[in-house]
């Protein structure tokens, strides 16, 4: 079988795979399903490979698919994510440019065609110091070099655990600690609606994890770090002793959050 250009992988609950809208089939491109919990699950398409896994934590299941992925490329999905295959064709053509590039972090919109973010209007260096708001569905990486470095997502971090946000970010931190090639181009390559349920700004949870996430990236530079990112935007956290407990990392303890 000839080596596909694509994998994209879905990370996703048993009971939501019947959600999934796929993109066409093409005949460079497999689809992963990297299926969590109980429930029958059975293929929807030939070109769907399903992965069972035991364990929960998105981060868990994109490390499965980097693993599993025989894609020259990986792009992550979720239930409602659509791909533009304009943008997805930009993405492979980039990479074949640029045979080092082991990480490539592009752009998202909406349902009505807005940019999600404010993004570079060109192209730059993906770094630990201008990739702390990227999201996985404006991720794609070359999984070859990325298993030949033993890069993976922290499993500590994002959805399914406590720290549920940041495991992008991490993963873009560790890829420069180990010398890949990480590049931001201005490639939209896939749309999510606009509201998402995971926005937790202002809150304790939210400023505890990203609190952890800096102490997770930056090391003992952490409390400078979230100093700065504090005065950029002190409204962010919703009150000034949110802040503060930000900036130092002195929570208390709370209750067990729904998830």
């Amino acid at each position: 079988m000839t080596k596909p250009a694509l994998t994209i992988a879905y990370s996703v609950l048993a009971d939501g795979v019947s959600r999934v809208v796929l993109p066409r089939a093409r005949q460079d491109t497999e689809i992963l399903m990297l299926v969590q919990g109980s429930g029958d699950v059975a293929p929807q398409r030939q070109d769907v490979r399903i992965i069972r896994l035991k364990s929960t934590g998105v981060a868990v299941s994109r490390n499965a698919a980097i693993r599993e992925a025989a894609g020259e490329v990986l792009v992550f999905g979720e239930e409602d994510v659509a791909w533009l295959t304009k943008g997805l064709a930009a993405v492979l053509a980039t990479f074949e440019d640029n045979p080092r590039l082991a990480v490539l972090l592009g752009r998202a919109n909406d349902e009505t065609g807005a940019l999600r973010k404010r993004y570079p209007a060109v192209r730059e260096a993906a770094t630990i110091w201008n990739s702390a708001r990227v999201g996985t569905i404006e991720l794609a990486i070359r999984p070859e070099l990325i298993r030949r470095a033993n890069v993976t997502f922290d499993e500590g971090f994002g959805a399914g655990t406590e720290n549920f946000l940041g495991d992008e970010y991490i993963f873009v931190a560790d890829a420069n600690r180990a010398k890949l090639k990480c590049d931001y181009f201005p490639i939209t390559f896939s749309q999510h609606p606009k509201d998402s349920s995971g926005n937790r700004f202002g809150t304790d949870a939210d400023a505890r994890a990203r609190s952890t996430v800096f102490d997770r990236v930056f090391g003992r530079l952490a409390p400078a770090v979230r100093v700065a990112m504090w005065l950029r935007n002190p409204g962010r956290f919703g009150s000034l002793a949110r802040g503060v407990r930000f900036v130092t990392g002195a929570f208390p303890k709370l209750p067990t959050e729904v998830r």
